[in-house]
């Protein structure tokens, strides 16, 4: 395989990871704000907040990511060549 092969598939892959991110992110939150309920006696406070926390997180990081890639792309398409 190629190096330039291996990089897109590298980059490919990168993108694919988004959907993992949006579901296993406030997953794992909301398991640990369940831990941490079950500790404190408070069960449906921090298991919310957390996967709330977690699904917001996610959003932003996906949403920033692709504006990155979008300026990217533009600054370096052939109509930004002069």
């Amino acid at each position: 395989m190629k190096n330039s092969q291996r990089r897109e598939l590298t980059q490919q892959m990168g993108r694919s990871t988004g959907g993992y991110e949006l579901a296993f992110s406030p997953l794992l939150l909301a398991a640990i704000g369940y831990g941490l309920d079950r500790l404190f006696g408070t069960v449906p406070v921090l298991t919310i907040t957390f996967g709330v926390l977690g699904l917001i997180g996610a959003v932003t990081k996906i949403y920033f990511s692709y504006r990155s890639d979008m300026e990217h792309h533009e600054a370096n398409g052939p109509w930004a060549q002069r």
